[in-house]
């Protein structure tokens, strides 16, 4: 087991001990909604957002103990976003992580309040999180409250529900992926550093690299979408040409979304030159995320010179 693997397992085991505390026993009532919680944030999920949550406070020379509520409120956000996406009035999946989605086990109506209902706690569990010099309790619950809203994260999917069936342009694309996929990324890492109390040069540099890696990670998704199989990925592969939506090889072609994934890694590693070693974890973690099978097409192994020539570690400035 390489070091970074082992520490990805142990981090998982750290953010899953602490959502099994956060979160409401089955035994509560009403139990149904309880246990829908737990199936749909147990599923299997390998807990990259609140492990990037972690990572970041540890760059900016934090506590992991402070980043543990926000990381477990970004987690079921994006659990509780999976969700409504999986309905059948949204995408109509009836796989998630390689299981059925809430809907196809607790039933359309039941899922809606599965969802509600992870929102929520999100919020409990992040009032929890302990203030620093920077950043109060007020900061944290708006930097949160402002990536899941109208704006961000559900603007980002009313974007993608009413651009299905229409030719969409590359910046009318970039538009709902950086308000549905790159916010959520953005914010856990933001969160991250404002346990630790990171400056603002630090938390400039955790929101370039989360723009750029959540836009990257999108990309790539759409190509594995198109590359890969259903069992491969864990879900009902081949659904966005299904259901006449936009994606980045349908616009680009797939040489040039390859060519556009690798391009927004390279903007997100260069943003970490802030953090000098410290940085170093986010950056293994961004290659585990952006290192799925499409790289094999493309070279990675460039990228990473490119990396290691721009890279040159100095001591992170207080």
């Amino acid at each position: 087991m390489s070091h970074l693997t082992a520490y990805l397992k142990g981090q998982q085991v750290l953010v899953d001990d602490a959502l099994n505390r956060f979160l409401p026993r089955v035994t509560v009532r009403p139990k149904t909604v309880h246990q829908g919680m737990r199936y749909s944030v147990f599923a299997g999920g390998k807990r990259l957002r609140p492990i990037l949550t972690l990572a970041a406070a540890e760059a900016c020379g934090g506590e992991m103990k402070n980043g543990l509520p926000p990381a477990c409120s970004v987690e079921i956000m994006h659990t509780y976003s999976l969700v409504h996406d999986d309905l059948p009035s949204m995408d109509d999946d009836d796989l998630r992580r390689g299981r059925p989605t809430s809907h196809k086990v607790y039933g359309e109506g039941m899922a809606v309040l599965i969802g509600d209902a992870l929102l929520t706690e999100a919020s409990t569990i992040l009032a929890e999180t302990p203030p620093t010099k920077r950043y109060d309790l007020k900061d944290i619950l708006l930097e949160f409250s402002v990536c899941g809203g109208s704006r961000r994260l559900i603007g980002g999917q009313v974007l993608d529900l009413e651009g299905e069936g229409k030719e969409l342009s590359k910046a009318q694309l970039v538009r709902i992926h950086e308000n549905k996929t790159a916010a959520l990324l953005t914010t856990s890492l933001r969160l991250g550093g404002m346990t630790a109390n990171a400056t603002p040069r630090q938390l400039d540099a955790l929101t370039d690299f989360g723009y750029n890696l959540g836009l990257a990670f999108q990309v790539i998704d759409d190509i594995l979408d198109v590359t890969q199989s259903t069992a491969q990925l864990g879900k009902t592969a081949g659904k966005d040409e299904v259901v006449d939506k936009a994606t980045y090889p349908s616009i680009l072609g797939l040489n040039k979304s390859k060519k556009e994934a690798a391009r927004l890694t390279r903007k997100a590693l260069e943003a970490l030159t802030v953090f000098g070693r410290r940085g170093k974890r986010l950056e293994e973690i961004a290659h585990y995320l952006l290192d799925r099978e499409f790289f094999f097409f493309f070279s990675l192994k460039q990228l990473l010179l490119v990396r290691r020539r721009q890279f040159t570690p100095r001591h992170p400035r207080s």
